[in-house]
């Protein structure tokens, strides 16, 4: 028997492009129709012919897929929310790869009282959301928006107008244990229940400024000052067992002065501190590392930072693994530390707000050139520049280093893509100075939060935005 040549085939290939289904003349006609009208009908048609593919398997999904590349938005968007709506692993895969940023939206609007409506931290599993605000304690639900406890945050009879030095949120990586930490008392609460209950309450005598950070889901290290027990100058860290709320150690030894900041660092078995303080009264920073073994509780290594005159800074950023140090100067250059080797391994021509990837391989520096807001990203691996976006902090890295979001003119919010540096998207919204932003590890969700006030608007928002 002789074939013909030019009947089609089970597995050939449209004229666009698109694998057939076995089918009669009457689908092949359709899915025929359709690619017509994707190539040339209107916005309209294209969406309701995307429609009509869906129904045809596997053909209309490769019709379906190679839209998410059309030149109009609209259509990529319908494109887009089809494959969600797809079983097939072909779908899943393209999604998997597929950056969504230009569909995102303000999908939710939480209104503050005060500056703390500043102050948020996000559960592992991006579910939860806690705020503060006007001294209350808000859990937030990340999907739905709405409003699933207040808890009681302890004050002692401060003014709740004043408590941005007083009270510190967290929760602990890879759990649903939230930490509270106000003024003397840090509260632990297990909220992986509906009745959201305090399981312990850690007590103490302290004052001053603090520091939180986490090693593992039983410990906490908290930097205070305590007011009666030490001097001024002295900075102990406690060392709690959050199972049995017992107090494990206190490291002594921190004469940091008056002006000091803490930032606590877990490393391995290593608990690395680092504290700057005024040197002269010209505002000469000086910037000390200790670390400590935790099994031990000793002392093992100490690097008093060698800078000079020039390196004044209020910027000194510690990496999260604790083994690089970045540090700006008054000159507008940064200088990236070893740790390991204690020596400088870069010094970059940049600006002076920084901000690490969570790799650690690259730095985004902040600042103006010829009075236009910049981010300068700098790559760690080969000590050079990548990219300079027209942006400005704060700065959020994706998990997964392809995404990289930043602050923008008129109280905006851009995500760039990190591999071209290419904008994205543009999120509006905001009425006031952005001065937080997180991204989800998957990429999906973006957190914002906006100052309390300026000339023309009294803001104070946390806003989430996804698809």
């Amino acid at each position: 028997m002789v074939h013909n040549s030019q009947e089609p085939k089970e597995h050939d290939v449209s004229l666009c492009g698109h694998y057939k289904v076995p089918a009669d003349d009457v689908v092949l006609g359709e899915l025929e129709r359709i690619n017509q009208l994707m190539v040339h009908g209107r916005i309209e048609q294209k969406i309701d012919a995307l429609l009509d593919a869906f129904e045809y398997g596997q053909a209309g999904l490769e019709i379906i897929i190679h839209s998410l590349y059309d030149s109009s938005i609209e259509v990529r968007e319908a494109a887009y929310f089809l494959l969600q709506e797809s079983t097939e692993l072909s779908a899943k895969e393209v999604l998997q790869e597929y950056i969504p940023y230009e569909f995102f939206k303000c999908l939710h609007t939480w209104n503050g009282e005060t500056v703390m409506s500043l102050c948020f931290s996000i559960s592992s599993d991006w579910k939860t959301l806690v705020s503060v605000d006007n001294g209350k304690c808000n859990l937030w639900d990340l999907r739905t928006g709405q409003l699933i406890r207040t808890l009681d945050i302890d004050l002692q009879n401060y003014d709740v107008d004043d408590v941005t030095d007083y009270v510190n949120i967290a929760f602990i990586p890879d759990t649903q244990t939230l930490l509270i930490a106000s003024e003397g008392i840090v509260s632990v609460w297990d909220i992986q229940t509906d009745e959201i209950i305090r399981i312990r309450t850690l007590k103490g005598n302290y004052a001053g400024s603090f520091a939180t950070n986490l090693l593992n889901k039983t410990t906490i290290y908290l930097y205070r000052r305590d007011r009666d027990e030490y001097s001024d100058f002295e900075h102990p860290v406690k060392i709690w067992n959050l199972q049995t709320g017992q107090l494990v150690s206190t490291i002594y030894g921190h004469n940091t002065g008056e002006e000091s900041d803490l930032i606590i660092n877990p490393s391995e078995q290593y608990l690395t501190i680092m504290y700057s303080h005024f040197k002269d009264a010209r505002g000469f920073y000086d910037i000390v590392l200790k670390m400590w073994d935790l099994q031990t509780g000793e002392r093992i290594d100490t690097f008093n930072v060698p800078l000079s005159k020039s390196d004044k800074t209020f910027f000194p950023t510690l990496s999260q693994d604790g083994k690089t140090l970045v540090t700006c100067s008054v000159d507008a250059s940064i200088k990236v530390w070893n740790l390991q080797t204690k020596k400088i391994i870069h010094i970059f021509q940049g600006h002076q707000p920084i901000f690490l990837s969570p790799q650690a391989n690259i730095l985004a520096s902040g600042g103006e050139d010829n009075r236009i807001n910049t981010i300068i990203l700098w790559d760690l691996i080969r000590g050079e520049k990548i990219h300079t976006l027209q942006g400005s902090a704060p700065v959020a890295f994706s998990t997964d280093a392809k995404v990289i979001v930043s602050g923008g003119a008129n109280n905006t919010i851009i995500v760039w893509d990190l591999q071209t540096g290419e904008k994205l998207c543009i999120l509006e919204g905001h009425s006031s100075r952005i001065v937080d932003i997180a991204i989800s590890p998957d990429g999906k969700t973006i957190v914002s939060s906006s100052d309390v006030s300026s000339y023309f608007a009294n803001d104070a928002t946390i806003k989430v935005w996804g698809v």
